[in-house]
């Protein structure tokens, strides 16, 4: 049966009513005056927002019976408190979250499709999430709230040893580098990619580790030394790495939105020899000045936190019911601790040299940047390119460089377009090159897309920002491409500003892609192969009679998300 769903936009209004007027009644609880004495023996301050995020499906998808068309995707509430207190010597920040995520009809449908698939298999094997679930409901991937560590998401203090030496110690953010969209040196933290994609916040979305975090200023050099320690076994392992839809959900890249891979793999392995979440990890820079351009230096040890690595099971090519179409399938270090059939994720250690300098022209009137990664050894999955799930093959490490170049200028558009004061817009261009790169690697950019990676991968992104009436409408654009393999993204958006309290934020989050995604690979090796893969001509379906999806061999990260269309409506309350 087709479920028609005939009431979202009244839905979306209803949730950001209802949470609106919330937030009004509570608004005189919310201001009580926390400040006490004014000594410098202790004292108290807070801030924070609440906000109601709603997001709206532009497209159908393929992973569904219903017209997703207009279907609300996400209604998530969200209250951050934000308190500084200093007791003598030591200032302390507390920063906590409180968030709740409603289970609209669209990520019901995609948990049902869960439920079906692990019933297609025999029983053989069960989703981790969904009413069919062994760990708990489809919905705890985007509750990110529901333990203790979780909603008190940052506490550290701040003590100056001395004049020069400042030591900033607990759970806490830590921010390297230049870039926006695409990171390179900052990777001290894994980040939460199951709520969002990369346009939103970073600092909402980073995953606070313990540190210990110096700064000493040597200011007869120019400069000052700033150097991290994490001791490897205070964090939890869910603070480690970078979060996925992995079980099935709203940004699983398509066609996997209703497919749980960990049915198969296990989400991640935090103790591999190449990747041991225990082991301390650590991080120096130094900072200084060199005429009238800033730099740094900067040496960290660190884990994968961008996209992680399958660990194959060496001997799932021979398992029955399932053949990699020929291929031998071989393990990278040691075999899956987890016992699933397929192997584990991992997030495996690795070496970063770092540079980055800025500099104000005053010629082009503009802030040029720019910031260099060099990472030896940085290991990517490979292979079986024509299989069900290509990348599985193994795993090869090569030397890279991650390259980004960008350019800060303000434009006096107030007479041209009638903004009140110039406008800050924003070039970047980030490259990801592999330095000993060899064609024959078949060097994939992700497990499970057959998309060979190239010697360079290259994006440009460009933001502008508008303000209108005293900065009470606030226009937006931000557009990026993929020079190397085609499509993009662009997100037009426009805040409302009421007095200093209320925000109202409208976004496009619009994709392109030049039809990869929906292409196919050539004919594959059948020799062996299961019933239900070889028997589709020219491999148009895959193991499991399509539960994986469609094969393809050109789909690059911007296709994976074609069709993903949609509306991001967001009302905030500060206090």
């Amino acid at each position: 049966m087709v479920r028609k769903d005939n009431t979202s936009i009244m839905k979306v209004g209803g949730f950001l009513l209802g949470f609106g007027g919330l937030l009004a009644a509570s608004t005189p609880a919310l201001a009580v005056d926390l400040n006490y004495g004014d000594g410098p023996n202790f004292d108290i301050k807070y801030s924070g927002y609440a906000r109601a995020t709603v997001g709206v499906l532009l497209e159908d998808h393929d992973e569904t019976a219903a017209d997703d068309k207009w279907r609300m995707n996400q209604a998530r509430a969200t209250l951050n408190l934000d308190f500084d207190i200093k007791t003598g010597p030591l200032n302390w920040k507390v920063i906590t979250r409180f968030e709740h995520e409603h289970q609209t009809d669209y990520l019901d449908d995609l948990e049902d499709r869960i439920n079906e698939t692990s019933s297609t298999f025999g029983g053989s094997f069960y989703s981790n999430y969904g009413k069919g679930g062994r760990k708990g409901d489809f919905m705890e991937q985007y509750e990110t709230t529901d333990e203790v560590m979780d909603m008190l998401r940052e506490i550290y203090f701040d003590w100056a040893v001395t004049d020069r030496l400042f030591v900033r110690i607990g759970r806490q953010q830590l921010v390297w580098g230049e870039s926006d969209f695409f990171q390179a040196m900052d990777v001290v933290h894994g980040y939460d990619y199951r709520g969002r994609l990369f346009y939103e916040n970073n600092e909402e979305w980073r995953k606070p580790l313990f540190l210990f975090n110096f700064n000493l200023d040597l200011y007869e050099w120019g400069g000052s030394l700033n150097w991290f320690i994490r001791p490897g076994k205070w964090d939890r392992n869910e603070d480690m790495g970078s979060n996925y839809n992995a079980e099935g959900g709203r940004w699983i890249p398509h066609p996997y939105r209703g497919a749980d891979f960990s049915q198969f793999s296990g989400i991640y392995d935090t103790d591999h020899k190449a990747g041991d979440w225990d082991k301390t990890t650590y991080g120096i820079r130094w900072n200084g000045t060199w005429g009238s351009m800033g730099y740094s230096l900067s040496y960290m040890k660190a884990f994968v936190t961008d996209i992680p690595v399958m660990n194959p099971n060496p001997g799932m090519s021979g398992n029955p019911g399932f053949t990699m179409q020929g291929v031998t399938v071989n393990s990278y270090a040691e075999d899956p601790k987890k016992g699933k059939l397929l192997g584990d994720w991992i997030f495996p250690e690795i070496d970063i040299f770092g540079l980055s300098m800025n500099y104000f022209s005053m010629k082009l009137d503009s802030t040029l940047s720019a910031e260099v990664a060099y990472i030896p050894n940085r290991p990517y999955n490979y292979g079986a390119l024509q299989s069900d799930l290509p990348g599985w093959e193994g795993v090869v490490e090569k030397d890279i460089m991650k390259i980004m170049l960008r350019i800060d200028k303000e434009f006096k558009w107030m007479d041209v377009l009638g903004t009140h004061r110039p406008s800050l817009s924003s070039v970047q261009l980030f490259d990801t090159w592999i330095m000993n790169y060899d064609d024959d690697d078949e060097i994939v950019e992700f497990a499970s897309f057959g998309s060979k990676k190239k010697e360079h991968t290259v994006y440009l992104t460009f933001f502008t920002l508008l303000n209108y009436t005293r900065d009470t409408i606030n226009p937006s654009f931000v557009i990026g491409t993929d020079l190397s393999n085609g499509g993009g993204f662009a997100i037009p958006a426009v805040e409302f500003v009421w007095g200093d309290d209320w925000r109202l934020k409208v976004e496009a989050d619009l994709w392109w892609n030049d039809g990869d995604k929906k292409k196919v690979c050539g004919t594959p090796d059948t020799s062996g192969a299961s019933a239900a893969s070889a028997g589709m001509a020219g491999c148009s379906q895959g193991f499991g009679a399509g539960w994986l999806g469609k094969r393809e061999n050109s789909a690059a990260l911007m296709d994976w998300f074609a069709d993903d269309n949609q509306i991001v409506v967001k009302l905030t309350r500060q206090f």
